[in-house]
Order: structure tokens, then sequence, then C-alpha cells
């Protein structure tokens, strides 16, 4: 069974041109052109530690172990490793470019999105290699798009690099909001969530008075109940297994999207207790 581990090591992807790419250590057996990590040192009398990183050039059909020429030494003259001492790391999408880090989206640019050349159209002619990178300058049909200082680049031959620490600064911003509203709600105004939720409850009571004196409470559940009951004598006309349930289950639902929608409420729950 193939195991992953959440340690991440950035590293040159030669494949990508030499931009600096994020890899995740997956504990399993390596292929021949794949880079692996010493994790659990073996032969005391090897020269790597722990924390080296080779790349498999030998892959012996029916073992176990790998071999990596940069790992010879003394009598291991194969560059021998067994297969509990390394784990394999596989690269992930995610590359770091002038300190910024992206996320390689596979999907047609826009313009003005920056994208990185990954699958190069082999045609004598190109003036361009894997990892280059550009701005989408305008966009062509089929997802092909003109690139500043690269020219025309087919919608196969890219990915666009989607800005991670932006998107994560986001987030982070949105967060730090959030809890400077709570601790306001808290400190200053000294509401509890015992006291909003009795708000919450009192204003979804309100509206399911006001639902139920216009009428509309009744046309709910009346159109769902007709729609269950049509659907429910479908079958050999005979109630299906569990109507009671559903036409409760149902109606709730339906009541409860409407006052959502009244009250512009979003209840987030928070599994941790904040």
């Amino acid at each position: 069974m193939t195991k992953t581990n959440e340690k991440i090591h950035v590293l040159v992807d030669e494949k990508l041109g030499g931009i600096k790419r994020e890899y995740m250590e997956i504990d399993r057996k390596a292929e021949v052109g794949e880079k692996i990590v010493i994790v659990e040192k073996a032969d005391c009398d090897d020269w790597y530690e722990n924390g080296a990183i080779f790349t498999v050039n030998r892959d012996r059909p029916g073992k176990s172990h790998v071999e990596s020429d940069p790992a010879r030494c003394g009598d291991n003259i194969n560059g021998f490793i067994l297969r509990e001492e390394y784990h394999v790391l596989e690269p992930t999408d995610i590359v770091h470019i002038d300190g910024q880090r992206y996320e390689m989206v596979d999907r047609n640019a826009k313009v003005g999105e920056k994208v990185i050349v990954v699958r190069p159209d082999e045609v004598i002619g190109d003036d361009y290699d894997t990892g280059r990178i550009g701005t989408v300058k305008s966009r062509h049909s089929a997802g092909d798009v003109s690139v500043e200082t690269i020219g025309l680049v087919f919608g196969d031959e890219y990915c666009v690099l989607v800005p991670l620490d932006k998107h994560e600064k986001t987030l982070e911003n949105k967060n730090n909001t959030y809890k400077e509203v709570k601790n306001y709600i808290h400190n200053e105004l000294s509401i509890t969530r015992q006291d909003i939720q009795e708000m919450i409850s009192i204003a979804v009571s309100n509206e399911v008075q006001k639902m139920s004196e216009s009428g509309k409470l009744d046309r709910i559940a009346g159109e769902k109940i007709e729609s269950l009951i049509e659907e429910g004598f479908r079958n050999g006309k005979r109630l299906l297994h569990g109507f009671k349930e559903r036409v409760s289950q149902t109606v709730s639902d339906e009541v409860g999207k409407r006052i959502t929608n009244v009250l512009n409420i979003n209840v987030e729950l928070k599994e941790e207790g904040n």
C-alpha cells in the first residue's frame, strides 16, 4: 500500500527548465528517472546521510531496491539503495518563481494571466522551451494564446500560473477580519454565542409566523407533498418505503431555504468550537 508523507521538498526540476518545484514524499518503490530522498540510512559505510536526494538510474526487474550513480562509494559500486531506505519525491503542481508560489493549472488562459510552457510543440522552428514563462496578450481559438516574450503558444502546450500566496493572504485577511468582528461582538458589545442563537431563533420564528399567516407555508407544503405523492404512487399504486420521512424532510428543507433567503443568514458551525 502506498503511503503519503506530508513533508514537502522544494527542488529544481530539470524537466521544467530548471524551475523550482514542490515535491511530496511518497512511501513506494521508485521508478527510473524519479527523485528519491533517504529517510532511514541502512549501511553506516555509505557516504550519504538521511536527507540526501538522488535520481534513480536503474531499477532491477523483480528486485525491490534501486540504484543511483551518485550514491556509489567504497564497496557499493552500483549505488545500491534498499527499498526501506528511501521515499519517492513526486512532483506537485506548485512551482516557485521569483519568490512567489504558483499552482500550474491546466485550463485556457485569460488575457493578463501568466502561463508556463510545459509541453512545447517539437515542430522545428519553435523558439521557446519547457519552462518559458510569459503574460498572455491575446487569446485565439482552441485555447491558443499570444504571450509576451514568447509569441503564439498552443492551448495544449501551457499551464496557467495561479498565484497561491495572494490567495492564501486573502484567506488570512478574511480570517483576521472574522476574528476582529468576533472579538468586537464579545468584548465591546458583550454579546455571547447564546445571545446570537436566541436572536436567530426569534428571527426564524417570526419569519415562519409571517409565512404561515400569508399562506406561503401552506403553498410550499402543498406543492411539495403533492409532488411526492405523485412520485410515490408510480410504483404499482403503492407508496414508496419511507414516504412519511421524505415528506417531512423535504418540506423542512424547502421552508429552511426560504427562511434563509429572506433573512440572508449564513450560519457556519465550527467543529473546533471557535
